[in-house]
């Protein structure tokens, strides 16, 4: 099961490859200022990939049409994992 850790608290766990980060970061009480539900609408929940950029799904068509992410900017409802990584809360 792949790892995330989130900085700058650096709490981690372990997830499932369908679960997303918005998800993980939840389960460990780690804000990340999403105010949609986990839809993509709001684009609030921006994390940084830190380490581990081949570890995440392509950017989703709806991460596609936010201009202002950074290569390693990703929506955290949005991404999935398939190994270890370590993201940036904003």
């Amino acid at each position: 099961m792949p790892k995330v850790t989130f900085l700058p608290s650096g709490q981690s766990i372990e997830i499932d490859e369908e679960t997303t980060l918005r998800e993980a970061a939840h389960l460990l009480n780690v804000s990340v200022h999403d105010r949609c539900g986990g839809m993509g609408a709001c684009c609030n929940c921006i994390v940084t990939i830190q380490e581990g950029q081949e570890n995440v799904c392509p950017k989703s068509v709806v991460e596609e049409a936010v201009f202002y992410l950074s290569p390693n900017d990703r929506l955290s409802c949005q991404c999935r994992l398939t190994g270890d990584v370590v993201v940036k809360t904003i």
